[in-house]
């Protein structure tokens, strides 16, 4: 990352360390081969893997842009003018972030004793909920990749992405939060395929 926006960075994760400090951040887990990832304090987009490079972080207006979405889940665009990358921007809250492949869904950790307790209760919640609140539209044509928005693409670590594998099609996001008993709390970001493209 360049001098520039990592002094950016490490300035939002001081201001933020509260907020993260109160959170009930995943410890890693040998039986559950899940990956999370954390924000700054801020939001997290969702690329088009093969853009992400493009993306400019502090660097850019792009972040900025990030921010202005206030929802669950909102739409912004980054890239050269003359042709625009579409980005989901997945705000509201800065809680850390993994995805269920089998879900198709984005868990974040509002929180749980484990991660084990997390994945389990998302499982089991997914499919009686009934109050999702409907988000953007998504074109998937290959890897998606989900990180810190603060970030600019060409400077993003390994252990700071996070990769989505989706069919190529169509989808509708939509969130979701959800509790088990009174001591496990996380938020879904479903993404259902409305119109799938066969190769």
């Amino acid at each position: 990352m360049g001098a520039t926006a990592r002094t950016d960075h490490e300035t939002l994760v001081r201001e933020d360390v509260e907020v993260m400090e109160d959170m009930s951040i995943p410890a890693a887990s040998p039986h559950t081969p899940f990956k999370w990832i954390e924000s700054a304090g801020g939001p997290f987009v969702i690329v088009p893997a093969v853009s992400a490079h493009a993306w400019r972080g502090v660097e850019g207006e792009d972040y900025e842009e990030a921010c202005a979405v206030e929802d669950y889940l909102g739409q912004t665009a980054f890239g050269p003018e003359a042709e625009k990358t579409p980005a989901i921007v997945v705000a509201d809250e800065p809680l850390p972030a993994t995805f269920l492949p089998d879900l198709r869904c984005v868990l974040q950790w509002s929180y749980a004793p484990s991660e084990q307790e997390l994945i389990d209760g998302a499982r089991s919640s997914f499919p009686d909920i009934d109050d999702w609140h409907q988000g953007p539209m998504l074109e998937v044509q290959g890897q998606l990749l989900m990180f810190d928005a603060t970030i600019p693409g060409e400077s993003l670590g390994e252990e700071e992405k996070l990769y989505l594998s989706l069919p190529p099609g169509t989808y509708q996001l939509q969130s979701a939060d959800f509790e088990v008993g009174e001591e496990v709390a996380g938020r879904l970001h479903a993404m259902r395929v409305l119109d799938p493209t066969r190769s």
